[in-house]
């Protein structure tokens, strides 16, 4: 299944060409597609084959590379000469390990309780790799994140809204979870999916012939009304910066 990205950017500007080397990105996540269209990349979407769980006995640091592999490589079987692929997967390290999707009501609540008012460890690994996995290049991005302590009420508001059902660790940084986190220290784009630093890192180690853009992170938006942290919140899936 192919899913073609929007062909332009940020302020209406023209995307960067990307000639006889597309770039196709293995995943059909909004979040990461909004992430490597800001920086003005012209590419694809498809979306990778089944994904494995975290090989056990594997470092998380480890673990979530080896997915993203796994998704680079599914659709770089199928891709034609000399395209690009960018993967990734990102895990959230909680007080009692990683937490991946929650997928119903109950686990979100659960993880969302373990991180609120605690500190916890968010990894995006990312691989980019050449048609049919003839070149991979792999890399980690990890930064911390700070919870706020909230209401059982609000955790309530917040489940019930659905959008912690398919985020890794039951929450969305760059939407309505943005009310539970304090603090980011380190890149929020890793928070959100794909470090895009390191994203055009690799592709310029794979070789990449075209120039590459300059990558800056994204903000970390405001937060709603203190008193009301979820009153308004939103779950359009809208991606803001």
């Amino acid at each position: 299944m192919t899913n073609s990205t929007s062909e332009t950017t940020r302020g209406g500007e023209s995307p960067l060409r990307t000639g006889t080397s597309p770039i196709i990105l293995a995943s059909t996540s909004p979040r990461r597609q909004a992430l490597l269209a800001r920086c003005g990349i012209r590419f694809s979407a498809q979306e990778p084959g089944t994904e494995l769980p975290m090989p056990p006995g594997l470092s998380c640091d480890l673990g979530v590379q080896l997915i993203a592999r796994q998704k680079a490589l599914s659709v770089a079987e199928h891709a034609g000469a000399n395209a690009f692929i960018i993967a990734a997967d990102t895990i959230v390290v909680g007080p009692e390990g990683p937490l991946g999707k929650p997928y119903t009501p109950e686990r979100a609540r659960e993880m969302l309780k373990l991180l609120v008012g605690n500190r916890h460890t968010v990894l995006t690994g990312v691989c980019v790799a050449t048609s049919h996995g003839e070149t991979i290049e792999l890399g980690v991005s990890r930064s911390a994140v700070k919870m706020r302590e909230v209401s059982d009420e609000d955790l309530d508001t917040y489940v019930a809204s659905g959008e912690p059902l398919d985020k890794a660790g039951a929450y969305a940084v760059q939407e309505g979870g943005r009310d539970l986190v304090e603090a980011v220290m380190g890149r929020v784009d890793t928070v959100v999916g794909l470090d895009v630093e390191l994203t055009l890192q690799l592709l310029l180690r794979v070789g990449y012939p075209h120039p590459l853009p300059a990558s800056t992170d994204i903000a970390l938006p405001p937060r709603g009304n203190a008193r009301r942290p979820f009153a308004s919140l939103q779950t359009s899936g809208t991606f803001r910066v």
